[in-house]
């Protein structure tokens, strides 16, 4: 558990997600265990939030154009115990900041990149933008309206044939047989214009649902042309992303590659130097057979299966072991002069211990040695040479 009880913390927090200036902070242990407190804060952005961190383990919260990224930041100078614990606190710390769109742990400038940072949160380039929808098509459909047509009453005429000196008796059976003759004729005629104006809407709703069938196909054709055209954009987006991550890295290597040939450049040049001072130094002892180099190294003869820690002398032609820089006495010394074998040795092979070099000559047989860094390896070696 961790101590997050720094009231800055939140004020802090709450000024950069409400995108007021600060748009950074940074929290640290301040040489405690476990209480985490404010460090810092600015609204520069990122690469003020970069000149502010230091060589411990620190936690940032970035606001970068409307996203947000919570940084762990472990050094590379920080221990393995501490690396582990600041793992553990950092979920403490996104649980209290936790509106952030991406976590990130980070412990070189190079993870902190802009391109690093906007890549991991997803803007600029990386972002793919949204096509635009077409608008659909409207639907219409008409009912054709007909109106029935109305028919006009016929009245059956009669005619009276009477003479004027003659009287006929009336015919009431034939008149109504007239009547019943008008009056199946006016029903077989609104039959048919039953039938007719049926015959009208069903030819009506038969068009308007073959005009409902076809616009509702043309809209299924154009929603899976919206959407091939959706797929084939993001497919486009999604390449030219990929080729853009590709031409990153790519350079990215190559930087990398350039700044490793320059730095093994430079140490080879500065171990020169130093070894061209050392020979001078070295010449010059010789010459006023002063001792020309002294130190500890770890020797262990041909006869012992084991080494021990002892100070060493060089001058003149010999090599002189003592128990330690007190003593007068040496223990040993090797004559120099009748060195048959100087060379360093294949660790996975010969010693398994790093920095160690065999030393043999025709009196005193074969020595190893074992010096404490790579540094004092060269510095022996070189004052040996020279000697011989």
């Amino acid at each position: 558990m961790c101590d997050l009880s720094d009231p800055r913390i939140l004020e802090t927090y709450t000024s950069i997600v409400e995108e007021e200036p600060t748009n950074w902070l940074i929290l640290g242990y301040n040489d405690t265990r476990d209480v985490i407190s404010l460090y810092s804060k600015g609204s520069e952005g990122l690469n003020e939030f970069r000149n502010n961190l230091r060589d411990e383990v620190l936690y940032g919260f970035v606001r970068v154009d409307d996203r947000f990224i919570l940084i762990t930041w472990v050094s590379e100078q920080v221990s393995g115990v501490r690396r582990a614990r600041a793992l553990v606190h950092s979920r403490s710390v996104a649980a209290l900041l936790k509106l952030h769109n991406a976590q990130l742990t980070a412990s070189t400038s190079n993870d902190l990149s802009d391109a690093n940072i906007r890549t991991r949160l997803k803007l600029g380039d990386s972002q793919i933008p949204r096509r635009s929808t077409s608008t659909s098509q409207k639907r219409a459909s008409r009912r054709q309206s007909v109106q029935s047509p109305t028919s006009p009453t016929t009245a059956m005429p009669q005619n009276e044939f009477v003479d004027a000196n003659e009287s006929l008796p009336p015919t009431p059976v034939v008149a109504q047989e007239n009547l019943d003759e008008q009056k199946k004729s006016e029903e077989q005629q609104q039959q048919q214009q039953q039938q007719q104006q049926q015959q009208l809407e069903a030819t009506a709703a038969a068009t308007a649902a073959a005009a409902a069938a076809k616009q509702k196909e043309q809209d299924e054709l154009n929603r899976k042309k919206e959407e091939e055209d959706r797929a084939v954009a993001a497919a486009v987006a999604a390449e030219r992303e990929s080729k853009r991550i590709a031409a990153e890295r790519e350079i990215a290597a190559k930087k990398a590659e350039e700044d490793k040939i320059l730095r093994e450049h430079m140490e080879q040049q500065r171990v020169q130097e130093e070894k061209k001072l050392l020979q001078q130094r070295i010449m010059d002892a010789e010459k006023n057979k002063d001792v020309i180099l002294s130190g500890y190294v770890s020797v262990q003869p041909h006869t012992s299966p084991v080494s021990s820690l002892e100070y060493f002398t060089i001058k003149g032609k010999s090599m002189a072991f003592f128990r330690d820089e007190l003593q007068t006495t040496p223990v040993i010394v090797l004559d120099l002069k009748s060195v048959i074998r100087l060379n360093s040795v294949n660790v996975d092979i010969e010693t398994f211990v790093p920095n160690a070099f065999v030393l043999e000559t025709e009196q005193n047989g074969s020595y190893q040695l074992f010096a404490d860094d790579k540094k004092g390896l060269q510095t022996i070696l070189t004052a040996l040479q020279t000697v011989i």
